[in-house]
């Protein structure tokens, strides 16, 4: 009868351990869930914010905010949005973004001939964070297209114009065909080497790709407005 007893007390004692331990990964998987909840909200702010910079024309302060959003990815995010609806960017994507950003934040200095390196060297540390391997070899085609245009611009400075016009073509041939930017980074380095030259022809030839660009791309920004205002002034 003894010995029935103590089963009997070591069973319940189990029993109890048992709902402890339950109630105790109810309340961490609440706690991860509550904290995953409020990350996605942060990110989801992040996010807005970030592309209404962009949209703005904010590049930098879009990058910032992108930067930010992808810190609040953690644990308890991935295990909030197995249980919650909705679409939601992946680290992978924003980490897409961020290098992306970084480009075009370099196209913007080398529009205004600036051959400045510090977002270039920010785009290959971005990329590192990248892992399709496509998506990567694509990128990496750009960030090499990016520093041949570093040294365009800096034969562009020191006055050497027909060497820089000489090596514009050899760029041309290893870009990407999908390179947007440097298409229009390509229409400006024209008629900024033709005007230093003197040469109508030159004007002429990016007088042609701009209108290829506009109407036959369909690429209507302010990039091309500006172009557009260069050519007639």
């Amino acid at each position: 009868m003894k010995t029935l007893n103590n089963s009997a007390r070591t069973g319940g004692a189990i029993a109890i351990l048992i709902i402890l331990l339950l109630l105790i990964g109810g309340g961490v998987a609440g706690g991860l869930l509550f904290s995953g909840s409020r990350q996605q909200k942060a990110q989801t702010q992040l996010l807005a914010e970030g592309y209404l910079n962009f949209n703005q024309g904010q590049l930098e302060k879009a990058y910032d905010k992108f930067a930010d959003a992808r810190q609040t990815f953690s644990t308890s995010l991935d295990l909030y949005r197995k249980v919650a609806s909705g679409t939601f960017l992946t680290r992978e994507e924003v980490n897409e973004v961020l290098v992306t950003l970084c480009l075009s934040i370099a196209h913007e200095k080398f529009f205004m001939l600036e051959a400045d390196t510090t977002w270039v060297k920010k785009a290959e540390e971005e990329l590192k964070n990248v892992s399709d391997p496509e998506r990567k070899k694509e990128i990496e085609q750009n960030i090499a297209t990016a520093n041949e245009i570093v040294g365009l611009l800096t034969l562009f400075k020191t006055g050497d114009y027909e060497k820089a016009m000489k090596d514009l073509l050899e760029v041309e041939k290893k870009a990407a065909v999908s390179d947007q930017d440097f298409f229009i980074f390509e229409i400006r380095f024209l008629i900024a080497c033709g005007k230093s030259l003197q040469e109508p022809a030159i004007i002429n030839q990016a007088r042609e790709l701009l209108f290829f660009a506009t109407t036959d791309l369909g690429i209507n920004n302010e990039k091309t407005r500006q172009l557009w205002g260069l050519l007639t002034n």
